[in-house]
């Protein structure tokens, strides 16, 4: 049995928020897991009223148990935690039942796979583990199911977003450097932008002030490393 903790922290003495009259003393309480059949213990921190006995959780207390929770992750190698199978649940809005349907298991599959009552098998791991590094899997086993996912197209949408803004901090820079060399990544290409690169790239700055499909932003990325090599050659 292992144990994960690190030394508790020590806040100022605060009133407690039930009863308004004791004070919060800082305490502990553990949770424990079971990866890989091995019993892992995680100390969390928390305060206890010492008039009332009511317990509370400081902000500062909930982000170091967040810390202390994901140091576990060293231990459970290629097993997924709970908390990663409930964010990808989340991400996309899908219902413990629905997600159950998804990955092909039953009704309370995923509800037990979140609290770590018990795990994955090995391969229902590696599609909730590919579903999370590429969301294309999951539209793909959602659709094999007839099954909608809710958030989905949010989901596209913040993905086109962040790329717009990518792909428009260059733009700006390269209109910027007119008298001095800078390196920037263009296409996963490294290039420097001299004076006539910010003439080629403004002709296709027009078309980045709009909004973007998907597909436009995929081939304008494609190009961005072509744009650079001319003004290179040039």
């Amino acid at each position: 049995m292992s144990t994960l903790a690190t030394p508790s922290l020590a806040p100022k003495a605060r009133v407690c928020p039930s009863c308004r009259t004791g004070q919060l003393q800082v305490s502990h309480r553990e949770r424990v897991f079971h990866p890989h059949g091995e019993t892992l213990v995680v100390a969390l921190l928390t305060s206890v009223c010492a008039h009332c006995g009511a317990e509370a959780t400081s902000s500062a207390q909930h982000d170091e148990n967040l810390r202390r929770l994901a140091a576990r992750k060293g231990q459970y190698g290629s097993l997924l935690m709970g908390e990663e199978i409930l964010a990808l649940r989340r991400r996309f809005g899908l219902t413990q039942q629905v997600a159950s349907r998804i990955f092909g298991k039953g009704k309370i599959a995923f509800s037990r796979y979140e609290s770590e009552t018990t795990y994955p098998d090995e391969s229902t791991t590696r599609l909730i583990s590919m579903a999370i590094e590429k969301p294309d899997t999951l539209k793909w086993l959602a659709d094999q199911a007839g099954i909608e996912i809710a958030l989905w197209g949010e989901r596209c949408e913040d993905e086109q977003r962040v790329k717009v803004c990518s792909i428009t901090k260059v733009y700006d820079a390269a209109q910027s450097s007119t008298k001095h060399q800078e390196r920037y990544t263009a296409s996963g290409t490294a290039a420097k932008l001299v004076g006539n690169f910010s003439k080629i790239w403004s002709s296709h700055v027009v078309a980045i002030r709009q909004t973007l499909t998907l597909t436009e932003i995929r081939n304008e990325a494609s190009n961005q490393g072509q744009i650079a090599q001319q003004a290179l050659a040039s």
